[in-house]
């Protein structure tokens, strides 16, 4: 198809040589890279195109990484541009393990009858080079700024403005004849008028922006600089024209030229911002430079000096610097909603949020100190607040859950009454409505909401891809968490969750993948062998997943476990996998200590599904449901109870969750 041409289809028209994608009046915003993954599609439509053939086209280099999630990253981002269902597609359809199949059909519009306008250069390169070099100039003018299309009418020439007058005679001959027409030419030319073309609106440029890790000196420094960077994440984030991306991937950047290029091409960063944090004493000073990605060139600095309690104020002065440098002078940013004037509440809260993040039980009892001493000096600190329920949801996997899920869903109310647009507490809204409630609508509605908030937190598509998962929704599950794959690439934990989903969904060989990307980003983590031993597992492969246990064991030091998994192995040797199953189940009867560091490895309903014994299987479920644990949402999908599908008992006591049990046999289903 040639270059030149204007194509339409359904409700869009796609310039193929400007990118410019018009749905009705308005001009559809893309990044580039979906642009280019429409226009491979229209070169073929109605054809198969292979992941392959994706891979080759969209990156020719071959300078992505993890193209899998790559490309189901930008297959999703298309189908969201065109509200696309991926269960019943009009537009994009997936073929299995072969590809994708463009739908609509095609018609091209000859270059005479091209309704696009074209004074509008929106392709995004060349925008993004408009920004740059406006930052660079540092210009008064908007570097963000659009020039207006030409409008497209002709001007009136001066010398067509004499008008003759027609003899007497003639004018009364057709006098009536005018008093007939004139009026239906007004109506036609209103109409023309009313329904004329309307230049396509021009949607703002966003900008990719990543903040790296901080350099930091001083004690205290690394703890406080990182919690720092996580709320200065959030803050710039609510700057319209940024779009902050992959917060977690960035923290083994090398800060010379060609590490910062190399991380951008990974991670589609526009911009870097680069900081030093030092403490001595009670005094701070933060630097900053933001950079411009594809070449390190250097386009503004940023210094704050301050005490340590003025953290808050250097955090807001650089999300208002950052806005001016990149929008331009002349406009103002409002102050961030949901946060505090208090320079000691906003000390405490940092603090706190640093101690969130260790999930260990002593540090977070003391995150909630912090976050409650927070709210005592500020107690409209809606983000205090949602901090404190978060905290609650990782206490309660070591103690009295029911108490501590009813404590996050009342500070995430107090956070919304506040500040009804803070994802966080939206967020844990859902996570309680999930696994304390079992309200499954009202989980999604808050986790959707959550996403919409603030769509590049890969911990929140993760969460909804659990939520789908339990409800049998795997297709949509899978292309959540590609989209949290997708949003922080070399974050690992966010491998962690992608493994547990593709388990749970049944996809073996997409959750090992999972797993050993896992693996070789933190190869000294115990937990990232024990998740690839599960992820071996439930795909029959006992060997390697037996292997992995021992693994882990030892990573851990614990005397007690490896002397299990040896037992368990000597066991498997004997007798083949019910045999290691039998003795897992002997430590779980004796409450041997092994049994307790890590309690999901020792589910005793699993284990009895398992081994076939089904009476204990369904009184262990029995006794989950009855306490209203919140394990119980994970029984119909749970591959290690596939084997009590056909039990009566069973089925019913899903019911009793709000669940039914998937059809493994439909699309979607693994």
């Amino acid at each position: 198809m040639a270059k030149t041409e204007l194509v339409s289809f359904l409700d869009f028209q796609f310039d193929l040589s400007s990118g410019d994608l018009v749905r009705g009046d308005k001009r559809v915003g893309m990044p580039k890279q979906t642009s280019r993954l429409l226009e491979i599609f229209l070169e073929r439509p109605g054809t198969v195109v292979t992941r392959a053939e994706l891979q080759e086209l969209l990156w020719p280099e071959g300078e992505f990484l993890d193209h899998e999630h790559a490309i189901n990253r930008v297959i999703a981002d298309l189908r969201a541009v065109f509200r696309d269902n991926p269960k019943n597609p009009k537009y994009i359809r997936t073929v299995h393990k072969r590809g994708y199949r463009f739908i609509p059909k095609i018609s091209v519009i000859p270059p005479t009858s091209k309704a696009m306008s074209p004074g509008a250069d929106t392709q995004e390169e060349q925008e993004l080079s408009v920004v740059e070099s406006r930052v660079e100039s540092s210009q008064t003018e908007s570097p963000l700024s659009l020039v207006a299309p030409d409008s497209g009418y002709p001007q009136q020439n001066d010398a067509l403005r004499e008008v003759h007058p027609l003899p007497r005679r003639s004018l009364e001959r057709y006098r009536w004849l005018l008093l007939a027409v004139v009026p239906m030419l007004l109506i036609i030319a209103i109409a023309v008028y009313r329904h004329r073309p309307q230049p396509p609106v021009v949607e703002t440029i966003t900008v990719s922006l990543g903040i790296a890790p901080f350099q930091t000196e001083g004690s205290g420094a690394e703890e406080i600089g990182e919690s720092f960077r996580l709320d200065l994440a959030d803050a710039l984030a609510q700057i319209p024209i940024v779009r902050i991306t992959a917060t977690n991937s960035l923290n083994n950047i090398n800060r010379d030229n060609s590490g910062i290029r190399s991380i951008s091409e990974k991670l589609h960063l526009d911009m870097v911002l680069l900081g030093k944090f030092r403490i001595a004493g009670d005094r701070c000073k933060v630097e900053f430079e933001l950079v411009r990605s594809r070449d390190s060139l250097h386009l503004a600095s940023f210094q704050y000096e301050g005490s340590k309690d003025e953290l808050a104020g250097v955090r807001d002065k650089l999300q208002r610097d950052i806005f001016l440098t990149l929008q331009g002078t002349g406009k103002s940013m409002q102050a961030l909603r949901g946060s505090t004037d208090d320079p000691q509440a906003y000390g405490e809260y940092l603090q706190g949020r640093e101690l969130t993040r260790i999930r260990d039980v002593m540090a977070l009892n003391q995150a909630l100190g912090h976050y409650q001493t927070a709210i005592q000096r500020d107690p409209k600190f809606a983000e205090a607040y949602a901090g404190m329920a978060v905290t609650h949801l990782a206490l309660r996997y070591f103690s009295n859950p029911i108490e501590h899920q009813n404590a996050a869903k009342q500070l995430a109310q107090q956070a919304l009454q506040l500040d009804p647009a803070l994802a966080e507490a939206h967020a844990a809204l859902g996570d309680v409505a999930l696994r304390s409630e079992w309200n499954f609508a009202l989980s999604e509605r808050e986790l959707r909401r959550a996403i919409e908030l603030d769509p590049r937190k890969s911990t929140y598509h993760a969460w909804l891809a659990s939520l789908l998962v339990y409800e049998g929704r795997f297709d949509e599950a899978m292309a959540e968490i590609d989209r949290a794959v997708a949003d922080d690439p070399l974050w690992p934990l966010v491998y962690s969750m992608a493994t547990y989903v593709a388990g749970v969904s049944h996809d073996n060989n997409q959750a090992i993948a999972f797993a050993q990307r896992y693996q070789s980003l933190v190869p000294d983590s115990p937990e990232s062998h024990n998740q690839l031993g599960w992820a071996y597992f439930v795909a029959n492969r006992y060997d390697e997943a037996l292997a992995e246990w021992g693994r882990m064991a030892e990573m851990d030091k614990d005397s007690a476990r490896i002397a299990l998994e040896e037992r368990g192995r000597a066991a498997y040797h004997r007798g083949g996998i019910q045999a290691y199953a039998l003795a897992r189940l002997e430590a779980m009867e004796r409450h041997s200590p092994e049994t307790t560091r890590r309690g999901n490895d020792f589910d005793p309903a699993e284990w009895y599904a398992f081994t076939g014994q089904r009476d204990k299987a369904i009184s262990a479920i029995q006794r989950v449901i009855s306490e209203h644990d919140g394990a119980a949402i994970l029984l119909a999908t749970n591959p290690m109870l596939d084997n009590l599908h056909d039990d009566a008992r069973f089925v019913a006591l899903v019911h009793q969750v709000g669940l039914t049990i998937p059809n493994y046999s439909l699309p979607g289903a693994h």
